[in-house]
């Protein structure tokens, strides 16, 4: 197990060194700490004893540069705090940071052959902990538990897009796992409220693994608009979910459907203020054609085709005196004028609506 893996080596650095020594999440929670080696000071303790590490702590490491380093950082022995110095060696892997390698260094610093192992060794325990750092990291992100500067340690920063599917947790993690098994540095990715959400931010061709993981899950994919950094992530994600259920409802969105090219689902997903009633109920324009399947399948055509009777004709394999028999009796069952924009409007949201909410 990866947790045995990363006791093992912090047990075999801290007898080496003789020092204590401790492993902490990047929200101070403690993952791992070595036998007593040396000084076991006041904070030391408490953290093992509570698994976390006190606010004043923290606040003082984070005042010695200990969130934004990347080279190993000594912070001073703090004795109101009842803490001893220590050396801070975050642990980064493919760039990300996911945590930190705490060790106590009492009243001298490591020699430099101590502190290299120490670093050779920290980079090994943050590659077993990142299997599991980004996907937390990007779940605390997006669920508000975390805040940019925590999550940029780990996500990385810059232009970013969220890619989402739906479906079965155990399924899209399998199917999903799979796929970025083939990728040399693959991106964050965490399931939530049953959707496999991906944070692309390294020049990935998202159309094309939008299309690998759909056919993979046999669903449809949802792609956000491109946004400039993770203060818009969460934003990122309500937009790749969306698109995810469209391509969901609708079959000419799929493989891969975009927030920017989602037409009237991405006005379904925005209601408007104001806008009386529950949102999927329009007056029931279409109530009196549900027993006519025929009639809605040649209504949602000839207003997908934009009133192209031709096109609307071919489409449906009908001869055209067919098609204009159906439009007029479609108006007259739903009281409503296909030569009247607002009608057409109306009619074609509601049909949309009913593929919305049907997933």
């Amino acid at each position: 197990m990866i947790a045995d893996d990363v006791q093992d080596l912090l047990e075999a650095l801290a007898a080496s060194v003789g020092r204590g020594m401790s492993v902490d999440d990047l929200e101070g929670r403690v993952v791992a700490h070595s036998a007593h080696h040396g000084e076991v000071d006041q904070v030391r303790a408490h953290a093992i004893l509570s698994r976390s590490v006190p606010a004043a702590v923290g606040a003082w490491q984070e005042k010695h540069g200990v969130a934004s380093t990347r080279e190993p950082v000594r912070v001073p022995e703090n004795p109101s705090l009842g803490m001893a110095a220590r050396l801070c060696v975050p642990l980064l892997h493919q760039g990300r940071r996911v945590g930190y390698l705490w060790i106590i260094e009492g009243p001298g610093p490591l020699n430099p052959q101590e502190q290299g192992r120490a670093v050779r060794d920290a980079a090994a325990i943050a590659a077993l902990l990142d299997d599991g750092g980004s996907s937390h990291t990007l779940s605390l992100l997006l669920t508000g538990e975390i805040g940019v500067r925590r999550a940029a340690g780990v996500l990385g920063e810059g232009p970013l897009r969220v890619l989402a599917l739906r479906g079965d947790p155990a399924l899209l993690r399998e199917a999903v796992g799979a796929e970025l098994a083939r990728t040399r540095r693959p991106p964050a990715f965490t399931i939530l409220d049953r959707h496999a959400v991906l944070l692309l931010n390294r020049g990935e061709d998202v159309t094309a693994l939008g299309e690998r993981l759909a056919a993979r899950t046999r669903t449809g994919a949802g792609v956000s608009a491109p946004h400039p950094g993770l203060e818009s992530a969460v934003r990122a994600h309500e937009e790749a979910l969306t698109a995810a259920r469209a391509a969901a409802a609708e079959p000419a969105l799929r493989p891969v459907a975009h927030w920017p090219d989602l037409g009237v689902y991405r006005l379904l997903a925005e209601p408007v203020a104001g806008t009386p009633g529950t949102p999927g109920t329009f007056g029931g324009p279409l109530d009196a054609l549900r027993e006519h399947p025929a009639l809605l399948v040649t209504l949602e055509t000839y207003l997908d085709s934009g009133g192209d009777a031709q096109e609307t004709a071919r489409l449906l394999h009908l001869h055209r005196t067919s098609l204009y028999y159906r439009l007029t009796r479609i108006e007259q069952l739903a009281d409503r004028n296909l030569k009247n924009g607002t009608h057409r409007l109306e009619l074609h949201l509601a049909l949309k609506l009913g593929r919305w909410n049907a997933v």
